[in-house]
């Protein structure tokens, strides 16, 4: 093999390597991940802390830690009793809507009757042949969707039990890497030669930041998709504003259908029961909700990542494609990590200078 090859045989085999470690230390070892970064990010204070007071390291992980988690819970609690509350308002007036939509069937049925007389025997018994299938098709739906429903509730404790297991895990992992920081820091020392250690440091502070950059970039992503739809329902002067708009901005991350799963059946919908100008308006929102995520996202991504806004592109499709929903995190990262490696001469460059 040319020795011209060689550097873009190991840049091909690092890629591979990078993204099966990532895909499996995602699905394995994501407290410690998380742990880990939780911990870094409250290095600064802890480490100001300590400085100022002379207190035992342990405890002021403890109290940093212990604070973040209850401020992050306070705030949880807040969002789901308002969720709680408009999901209870909305549950009660179900009835009307079904009120509504059996007085518009009765209508259409009326409507119906009457054209029937006017209309070929054959023309009507084909038309009624297919109602009753669509009837029976959407009957069969609606019992699956209605199955699939009361399966996911029965699974909610167990959800909620996993959930608190996870955050107690990460809690763990936090305050112990936190807490033996400088032993941690210690053992690597004596174990890795001081050329890699300076190599390794580079990559560490790199990919930090990056990761930090990237965590932010979703969230801007989310808070503009999020603002956009509540003050579209508010404009429209859409009941459970906030709730929907909440639950539109997260279903924003999703790569494939996003708030397409609201905004196209309630679309449909509005159709159906004759409220066309709210049917009109919830397109226009949905398109500028799309419209503004295709438009933000490569650009945000890429400027807080510092990569071409083309080349995040590129990942990102690749990384859904490969993974699924985790490859919009995946894909970019191992961008971010090959960049990494290179900046700090673990791997060579493609062309093989520097």
């Amino acid at each position: 093999m040319r020795s011209s090859n060689k550097p873009l045989l190991l840049f091909l085999v690092t890629v591979v390597v990078i993204t099966i470690f990532i895909a499996i230390a995602l699905k394995f070892l994501l407290p410690f991940i998380i742990g880990i970064f939780i911990a870094f990010l409250i290095e600064p204070v802890v480490s100001l802390i300590e400085k100022k007071s002379g207190l035992d390291r342990g405890l002021i992980v403890g109290v940093v830690l212990t604070a973040i988690f209850c401020l992050f819970g306070y705030i949880f609690t807040l969002i789901i009793t308002r969720l709680t509350f408009e999901l209870s308002k909305l549950i009660h007036t179900l009835p009307n809507y079904y009120n509504y939509y059996n007085m518009v069937f009765n209508k259409i049925s009326a409507y119906l009757l009457y054209f029937s007389t006017k209309i070929p025997e054959e023309i009507l018994e084909y038309v009624n042949n297919n109602l009753n299938q669509i009837l029976s098709t959407m009957t069969g739906l609606l019992s699956n969707i209605y199955s699939f429903l009361m399966d996911k509730i029965t699974m909610v404790p167990n959800l909620f039990v996993n959930i608190f297991v996870f955050l107690i895990f990460v809690f763990l992992f936090s305050y112990f890497f936190s807490k033996d920081k400088s032993k941690i820091k210690k053992f690597l020392m004596n174990i890795l030669p001081d050329t890699l250690q300076e190599k390794i440091k580079k990559v560490q502070i790199e990919l930090f930041l990056s990761f930090i950059n990237m965590i932010k970039a979703q969230v801007i992503l989310v808070m503009i998709s999020t603002t956009i739809t509540i003050l579209g329902f508010y404009i429209l002067k859409v009941d459970y504003a906030l709730t929907l708009g909440l639950i539109c901005g997260l279903l924003d991350i999703l790569p494939l259908f996003g708030p397409s799963l609201i905004f196209i059946p309630w679309i449909i919908f509005s159709v159906i029961m004759g409220n066309i100008s709210f049917a009109i308006g919830l397109l226009i929102l949905y398109v500028i909700i799309i419209g503004s995520r295709q438009i933000f996202q490569a650009k945000i991504i890429g400027q807080n990542l510092g990569i071409d806004p083309l080349l995040t592109l590129v990942s990102i499709y690749l990384g859904i494609e490969i993974f699924g929903f985790m490859g919009l995190f995946i894909g970019p990262l191992v961008v971010v990590i090959m960049r990494a490696l290179i900046h700090s001469g673990i791997i060579p460059p493609l062309c093989g200078t520097k």
